[in-house]
């Protein structure tokens, strides 16, 4: 019995030996310096089915990569174009977003009548006889801002508004009062149209406003610094004209006349 308790003890003292007097070797940690994204795509790297999602956005770059039949308006900033149609509320300056296009129809329920009647009352009333004033056209500030176009238009457009800003239409435009870069073809606004440059016709209940213009202006009041057409209303005035304007009060780079005006050189 005691040679039996000797043997056990002395296989216990063995084993105990061999477990905590042998070196165990030191776990060492996970020192990998590559993108978590290149673990993640190791291990859900199956046939056919694509790893981009896992991949980060890269900081500070805007996405506008989506093209759309149909958007509401404001567009959203991975928007980039709308083949299509786009409804709602207008387009707005955002520093997020530097260009989106609509080709086809652009409509919208603005609320810039309702700011216009409530903190500008008085703009409808100085836009009548803008074309008398020989300084008219140096006072009209947004001509002399350099904005970056961010909306651009190919098509029509119906707007309770209008655009404001860094806006460029091709095709007709039917709005209440609006400012843009560029306008080409038809512009209708009820009260007035403003442009750096347009090619076309413009009608406006009130003014016509542009820096440039080539084609036809209809309003009580016309004004552009560089004309080439004509300017018919109550009051025109073009500091450098090449062509007619007919009014009440005419005045170019060369002469103030009543009824019918000309310029044909500086």
């Amino acid at each position: 019995m005691r040679k039996h308790f000797w043997i056990t003890a002395c296989l216990v003292f063995a084993v105990s030996a061999s477990l905590f007097g042998q070196e165990v070797p030191e776990k060492k940690l996970d020192t990998l310096t590559r993108d978590d994204t290149d673990v993640m795509k190791e291990l859900f790297k199956f046939p056919g089915i694509p790893t981009e999602p896992f991949a980060r956005k890269a900081p500070n770059v805007k996405r506008n990569d989506t093209i759309k039949i149909f958007s509401l308006s404001p567009i959203h900033r991975r928007v980039k174009r709308v083949d299509g149609m786009a409804l709602g509320v207008g387009h707005y300056e955002n520093e997020r977003i530097e260009f989106q296009q609509v080709n086809g129809f652009n409509i919208e329920a603005s609320p810039l009548p309702l700011a216009l009647m409530t903190f500008a009352l008085n703009a409808p009333f100085e836009l009548l006889v803008v074309g008398i004033n020989d300084n008219s056209v140096s006072n009209v500030a947004f001509m002399d801002e350099e904005v970056d176009t961010y909306i651009k238009v190919n098509g029509i457009n119906l707007s309770s508004g209008g655009f404001m800003g860094g806006a460029q239409m091709n095709g007709l435009n039917i709005s209440t009062i609006t400012a843009m870069n560029a306008m080409n073809g038809f512009s209708f606004s009820a009260v007035a149209n403003g442009s750096k440059k347009f090619n076309g016709i413009n009608v406006a209940g009130i003014a016509n406003v542009s820096y440039e213009g080539n084609g036809l202006q209809v309003a009580v009041s016309n004004v552009s610094r560089k004309h080439r057409g004509i300017q018919i209303g109550l009051f025109n005035n073009s500091k450098n004209l090449r062509g007619f304007q007919f009014g009440l009060w005419n005045t170019n780079g060369k002469r103030k006349l009543p009824f019918i005006n000309w310029q044909f050189k500086g």
